[in-house]
């Protein structure tokens, strides 16, 4: 049974789902959604939600806020993550901001880990999910320490690429691409102009198209190959 809610779509990805885990799941989701405005922040550093955070539409992305004011974007939030699960009484280290209008799912803590400790399979696919969320981490971090500036902005294009695909989000080559250049830099560690520069070298290079907040991948095995980008990261 294929689901189009996000994320039972992502979790059916990386465990399968009885018909039961499913409808547990759309019940446990059956609540009145939140809707933001786009660039409106969520979730601030140092608040200790009760509650888990599923971003269902639109996109997200999560902050580090130096004391001068500069910030370092962390992770863009697609529909079907989690922005936040709390595990105790503890203080979020990053602050939640709308990149686009989205629509957000609260749940009750208490709800959603019974739900999930009681069926073994949403309990893996949580688990797997977790797995995954790390490797992207991970690939960030290699991402701002070795990768050129082509590499770094190559690369993210990839792995978005392919995490909007596996939630039916990417039409053709194409998909909505909502970051400005200056978030773009604070994703990459870049600067503006630097970040104007890369582009327009990856587009004279052919490898991609971006207009009117649309990116296309024309060439995507050779674009991942210029950046040594490897999708099983991203895979269970």
């Amino acid at each position: 049974m294929l689901s189009n809610d996000p994320l039972i779509h992502r979790l059916q990805r990386f465990q399968p789902l009885s018909s039961d885990d499913i409808h547990a799941l759309e019940r446990l989701c059956a609540v009145p959604r939140r809707r933001l405005r786009a660039r409106t922040e969520f979730l601030s550093e140092g608040d200790r939600p009760g509650q888990v955070s599923i971003l269902h539409e639109g996109w997200a992305c999560k902050l580090v806020m130096l004391p001068d004011g500069r910030r370092q974007i962390a992770g863009f939030l697609l529909p079907g993550d989690l922005l936040w699960r709390p595990a105790g009484d503890v203080r979020l280290d990053y602050s939640v901001q709308a990149l686009t209008e989205v629509s957000i799912i609260p749940i009750g803590a208490a709800a959603f880990e019974f739900q999930f400790a009681a069926r073994p399979a949403l309990a893996t696919a949580l688990a797997v999910r977790d797995r995954v969320e790390e490797a992207i981490q991970r690939r960030w971090l290699v991402n701002l320490g070795q990768r050129s500036a082509l590499e770094r902005i190559g690369h993210l294009f990839c792995e978005l690429h392919h995490r909007l695909d596996a939630i039916g989000l990417v039409d053709g080559t194409g998909f909505a691409f909502p970051v400005t250049q200056v978030e773009l830099g604070e994703a990459t560690g870049l600067t503006p102009v630097h970040v104007n520069r890369t582009l327009r070298a990856l587009r004279h290079q052919g490898l991609i198209d971006l207009e009117s907040r649309t990116l296309r991948l024309p060439q995507p095995a050779e674009l991942a190959q210029r950046t040594l980008f490897d999708p099983g990261y991203l895979e269970p």
